[in-house]
């Protein structure tokens, strides 16, 4: 495959668990060199996705409140940057991150591609949240924030994705991402055993400077960049580092409860905010 972003010539980089990985010759850009379509993304965030653990969630409704407090962090972080608090979430699951921005005053929607999840929030929270992929998401009216939390990294297709968002945003709207850095401390340290490099749910990564680069093409500014505090379920990491390190540390692994909540004390995780020129 050619760089989905300037469709110049890839360069493998290695595999991880079976898929190869690649980078832009050009504007050096890491993707799984696999083509995928919406089909292939439904099938990868099945049902399984959110309860069955592996790269996924052993119960992601059990973690709801974890999910609302992020929520609201990031609605209180964004309100310093927009006045009207209208907002889309993207990849929004059961509503929960949504449901925080609601909390702090937000008028919201979301975007999901798994039913399930999507009827969740509909249902028991009574959120609007559509069903479908945000590639194809023709959305009515103009929001002055977007949020991608844990999600860009997931497109099948980053330059329909960014496109949308911008025409999607209002008159200096503004873009929240919050994803990896592969670019990081952490993530050089491990290398190619780096816990993101998860295809086929994982698809994209990106740094800092590369995100930045990449959302210059499509008409986006970098406003501000920092680290979030991100707090995971004890059973969420027993499952994730279950599926990394494998069954021989199970009889380890089944001592963390599964309430505690755990801070991620990594440096690889990055939050930033883009203005709509």
């Amino acid at each position: 495959m050619n760089c989905p972003i300037c469709g110049s010539q890839a360069e493998l980089a290695f595999s991880a668990r079976g898929f190869p990985i690649s980078d832009c010759s050009i504007c050096r850009h890491r993707f799984v060199d696999f083509p995928v379509d919406e089909n292939f993304i439904r099938e990868v965030y099945s049902d399984a996705y959110f309860t069955g653990g592996g790269a996924g969630y052993a119960d992601y409704l059990a973690d709801a409140e974890i999910l609302r407090e992020r929520g609201r962090y990031y609605a209180r972080l964004a309100s310093r940057y927009v006045t009207n608090k209208k907002l889309l979430d993207v990849g929004a699951a059961a509503g929960f991150v949504l449901q925080g921005f609601v909390d702090e005053g937000w008028q919201g929607s979301g975007i999901e591609i798994n039913k399930t999840m999507a009827r969740y929030a509909r249902e028991k929270l009574n959120l609007t949240v559509f069903t479908g992929s945000f590639e194809n998401f023709q959305g009515k009216g103009e929001f002055s924030l977007i949020s991608m939390i844990q999600v860009v990294a997931h497109f099948y297709d980053l330059k329909a994705a960014f496109q949308n968002a911008h025409s999607l945003l209002s008159k200096n709207g503004v873009l929240l991402i919050e994803t990896w850095n592969f670019r990081s401390i952490t993530a050089r340290i491990f290398g190619r055993k780096w816990h993101e490099y998860s295809p086929p749910s994982v698809l994209h990564w990106f740094s800092p400077e590369s995100l930045t680069g990449v959302l210059s093409k499509f008409g986006f500014v970098k406003i501000a960049q920092g680290r979030p505090k991100k707090v995971i379920s004890g059973r969420h990491a027993r499952s994730l580092l279950h599926y990394l390190l494998g069954k021989r540390f199970f009889p380890v692994l089944k001592l963390i409860p599964d309430r505690i909540r755990i801070i991620y004390p990594a440096e690889d995780l990055f939050w930033a905010l883009y203005r709509k020129k």
